[in-house]
């Protein structure tokens, strides 16, 4: 019984167009989650800042973990906006 031949191996332009493309669509994935987290931590400095205002014994350390949340959302939205940039034909928005 003969061997059966074997594919041609996909062109490397190819392979790379398909790398890119799924690469884009994980940094938009990503993007996307990033904001979601980002409003997220929104709400919990929200909730911090509720709390603070109900808690005057503990406003101090309330109000600096409502501020650390901001910081982090504000670090997570940088960080979809330089996936959204760095992409070379921009970042994909549908899944």
């Amino acid at each position: 019984m003969p061997d059966e031949p074997t594919p041609d191996p996909e062109p490397v332009e190819v392979a790379l167009a398909r790398a890119r493309e799924h690469g884009d669509h994980l940094a938009g994935r990503i993007a996307r989650l990033a904001e979601s987290i980002a409003e997220s931590e929104d709400g919990v400095a929200r909730t911090y800042e509720d709390a603070a205002r109900q808690r005057p014994d503990a406003a101090d350390r309330l109000r600096g973990a409502a501020d650390e949340a901001r910081r982090f959302a504000r670090h997570e939205r940088d960080h979809a906006a330089r996936l959204r940039a760095e992409g070379p034909e921009g970042v994909h928005e549908e899944d």
